[in-house]
Parts: structure tokens; sequence; C-alpha cells
């Protein structure tokens, strides 16, 4: 059963894998794209203080989802890249793959990343379905 962060054609084409850390994609927004960098900077702290009333650390991790897109576009300047980085910005889910969850009766239930990088509910496989 499929369970890919992204699809396979997307890592086959990357020359350059960046973690989805803050530490990578502060390291690889600084040396390549120094303007997401600052607004990458920007985001991250101003995550961090408004997780410091309410110890959620979703809010920081949304921001670490969405400049990791933008750091492994720095690192492997690709037109399918930029293609993928377009088809996110029009709220295309696809991209970030999914993961199916065996249920009870049979069946899977599919899920999808969304552009936050977090996994949300997409349908419903019955066996025999492809």
């Amino acid at each position: 059963m499929p369970s890919n962060d992204i699809p396979a054609e997307y890592c086959a084409r990357m020359q350059v894998i960046v973690d989805r850390t803050g530490p990578a994609i502060h390291r690889t927004l600084s040396e390549l794209d120094p303007e997401n960098c600052v607004e990458f900077e920007r985001e991250f702290h101003q995550a961090m203080a408004e997780s410091d009333d309410d110890f959620d650390l979703d809010r920081v991790q949304k921001v670490i989802n969405r400049y990791w897109a933008v750091a492994c576009a720095a690192a492997n300047p690709a037109p399918y890249v930029n293609e993928v980085l377009e088809r996110i910005k029009n709220g295309d889910e696809s991209v970030f793959g999914e993961e199916w969850r065996p249920q009870a009766d049979g069946t899977n239930h599919v899920y999808r990343r969304n552009a936050e990088g977090n996994w949300a509910f997409s349908h419903v496989l019955r066996p025999g379905d492809q």
C-alpha cells in the first residue's frame, strides 16, 4: 500500500534531497534563496512565539511544510519542480502523495497530503478498486 510523502517521479528527478526539518530548510534557503529565507525566519519565529502560549506546534509544522517545498525547489531548479510548486499554489493536493489505512470491514480509507503537508481524508477504497 502506498505511503509516499512525495510522488516517485518527483524523487527520481530530484538531485538534492532537503530534509523536512527547520535547520535543513533554513540552511538551504540561506544559501540558495535569501529572500524566502527571511520570510521563513519571520514566519517560523512568529509560529514559535504563538506556540509558546498554548504548546501547540501545529502552526510551526505548517511553516516547515510550506517552506520545505520552497527549499526543494531552490535546491533542484528544474522545470518539473517549478510545475509542482505552481500546482501546490493552485491547490492541487495530488502532489503530496497518499496513504491507505486498512479498516475492519476490508476497505481502506485513503488520506492525501494537503497544502500544509497534513493528512486529510480523501475517499474509501473498496476491495477490488484500483
